[in-house]
């Protein structure tokens, strides 16, 4: 009986074995070759003249990313570095396989993108419960693959029910191996036997809030305070709140006399932003978001308004109940505190972004140190918590997708 466990999903292609979804040997493999900064220009006018991806704004936000000016922009980072190590070549680290994340929709394109930018060979292995963006994304890719030999060439994009067999097999044929996903998931993988060569990195759960200077939002003009409204959305409703860069709690910094006003205000615009934009949840993710705020009020003394709308902001009356854990569903806790130093304290390894408002540079960056020692990797505007970045929870993807080979001597 012929093996049919992995199913060809870009280019799409017949279900069969993972040997047979291998791709062919890659073509131009110079780490940012001309032909692959075009091909993913090409894949940015795809997205954002589809008229279904337009619809999505993680999709716009995608294309804009992988657009020819994004992408010389991360080229000419890599160059200024390469031309710093005169005695090194920067070569493809050869063979990556990257197991995508099944609640971040795009997070798998922005991870394959640095690498085939690197001039690797690519599996990518999405989840098996695919939404309608996700199988869009997909097709775009599939068509793309027809017209570009570079893309079709050395990349495939997969998927199959959870079997070790298959995955041993992609583990063993890379040479680097990319783990999106929960903390067990990452754990399982991890048991998958790579080659003795190989390298891995992994991106397990996180835990994201945000931080705002209670004086300078109560300060602040109508127009910022919506402006601020309008990047928070963002972060807190795309994938459901569910991404790792996700916020889940507002700390406010400053006096405890502020506390109320802010946050009435805070809520007022996001409601505000809300209705703008015509946003509306499910059903499931109301009743969620109430059964958590009530189980948080077992243990928890909170006050909270259970008929706000499309979101829920708890207000948590001691501090020290704070609990990272993740609801989703538009579902966040207000804390206030002292300071960004006591804020500090409190930062622990799994922290990741820290979207922030009011603060002077200087304090942010004591606040990067002292915080980042303890685990936090982030700290960005709110409004850029889903910003994809190079560098992702401390890590340089793109030394990641490349070796350097260093010589000495000649004349």
């Amino acid at each position: 009986m012929s093996d049919t466990r992995v199913r060809m999903l870009a280019p799409q292609g017949a279900p069969g074995s993972a040997e047979a979804a291998l791709p062919s040997a890659a073509s131009d493999t110079r780490p940012f070759s001309a032909p692959r900064q075009q091909t993913l220009a090409l894949l940015s006018r795809r997205i954002l003249r589809d008229d279904f991806l337009r619809q999505d704004p993680a999709s716009v936000a995608l294309g804009y990313w992988l657009r020819s000016a994004n992408v010389k922009r991360l080229c000419a980072t890599f160059e200024a570095r390469a031309a710093g190590e005169s005695d090194t070549v920067f070569v493809p680290v050869g063979r990556v396989f990257h197991v995508a994340p099944g609640n971040v929709d795009t997070v798998f394109v922005y991870s394959w993108a640095l690498a085939f930018l690197c001039g690797n060979q690519n599996v990518v292995r999405v989840s098996t419960e695919q939404g309608a963006v996700l199988e869009r994304l997909l097709a775009v890719i599939s068509v793309a693959m027809g017209e570009n030999e570079v893309l079709a060439s050395g990349n495939r994009f997969v998927t199959y029910a959870h079997d070790r067999e298959v995955s041993k097999a992609f583990s063993l044929w890379a040479t680097h191996r990319v783990l999106w996903g929960g903390d067990e998931t990452i754990d399982e993988l991890r048991t998958v036997p790579l080659s003795p060569n190989a390298s891995e990195r992994a991106f397990g759960s996180k835990f994201s809030y945000c931080a705002i200077a209670l004086p300078t939002f109560v300060t602040a003009s109508q127009e910022v305070v919506e402006a601020l409204a309008a990047g928070f959305f963002n972060d807190l409703f795309w994938f459901d709140q569910m991404a790792c860069s996700s916020p889940h709690v507002i700390v406010w910094v400053g006096s405890a006399e502020q506390m109320h006003l802010a946050t009435d205000r805070f809520h007022a615009a996001l409601e505000k932003e809300i209705e703008r934009r015509g946003y509306r949840g499910d059903a499931s993710s109301a009743l969620h978001r109430l059964n958590y705020a009530f189980d948080l009020a077992c243990d928890t003394d909170i006050e909270a308004d259970p008929y706000q709308h499309e979101f829920l902001g708890v207000r948590l009356r001691d501090g020290e109940r704070w609990r990272k854990e993740i609801c989703g569903a538009g579902l966040f806790a207000h804390l206030r505190l002292d300071s960004l130093a006591e804020l500090a304290e409190r930062a622990e390894e799994g922290d990741q972004t820290v979207t922030h408002f009011g603060f002077e540079r200087a304090a942010l960056r004591e606040f990067a140190a002292a915080a980042g020692a303890r685990g936090v990797d982030r700290i960005v505007p709110i409004g850029e918590a889903l910003a994809f970045e190079p560098t992702w929870d401390g890590y340089d993807l793109v030394a990641d997708f490349t070796r350097r080979v260093s010589f000495r001597g000649g004349s």
